[in-house]
């Protein structure tokens, strides 16, 4: 649970967290951050591994 209450993705309720992609570049800043409404749901993967290469790069 501490992940998802630094991100902000835990549901309290539920103890559970949301689904979400983060991308975090070396400095430990979040470059990229999608928070996926519906669980079923999939988050934009192309575009956090786009980020993700950006970041590394």
């Amino acid at each position: 649970m501490a992940f998802g209450n630094a991100f902000g993705v835990h549901v309290k309720e539920l103890r559970l967290d949301a689904r979400a992609i983060f991308v975090i570049d070396k400095q430990g800043k979040t470059v990229h951050a999608k928070y996926v409404k519906e669980i079923a749901e999939q988050p934009d993967y192309a575009a956090a591994l786009k980020a993700a290469r950006a970041a590394a790069a």
